[in-house]
């Protein structure tokens, strides 16, 4: 009897460690995998945190924009804006007023002697090729 139990320790012994190993390479491997997703975690976090930081940037720009747009909005609605686009680049006038254009004499004489200067070259070319 003495005999057949020192056989199944024996064999239960060598099942022991065999399972021993068996259960510490599943734990490792547990501990492997839950590493391993931890850090992809947190490289996910670090990117979708930068994204939030410039995201934040692009709201304020934004705000800022917008609020420039209200204020050119509250500009134009006004009466004084409209009637100074209306005389300036419509050339409209109110009822009673008058309108006066001062033309520049520079420009005129400009263009007089550009027309001659082409005149003139144009002939001494002609005149050359004879």
């Amino acid at each position: 009897m003495l005999s057949k139990f020192k056989k199944n320790r024996k064999a239960g012994s060598w099942k022991n460690v065999f399972f021993s190993i068996l259960l510490s390479t599943g734990i490792l491997l547990v501990i492997i995998f839950l590493f391993f997703t931890n850090w992809k975690i947190n490289q996910r976090r670090t990117i979708l945190t930068a994204r939030i930081a410039a995201l934040k940037e692009e709201i304020a720009v934004l705000v800022q924009k917008n609020e420039e747009l209200e204020k050119k909005k509250s500009q134009i609605e006004s009466e004084e804006y409209l009637e100074k686009v209306a005389r300036d680049q419509l050339g409209l006038k109110k009822p009673g007023e008058e309108v006066v254009v001062v033309a520049k004499e520079e420009e005129k004489e400009e263009e007089i002697t550009e027309e001659k200067k082409g005149l003139w070259d144009w002939l001494k070319s002609i005149w050359r090729r004879d």
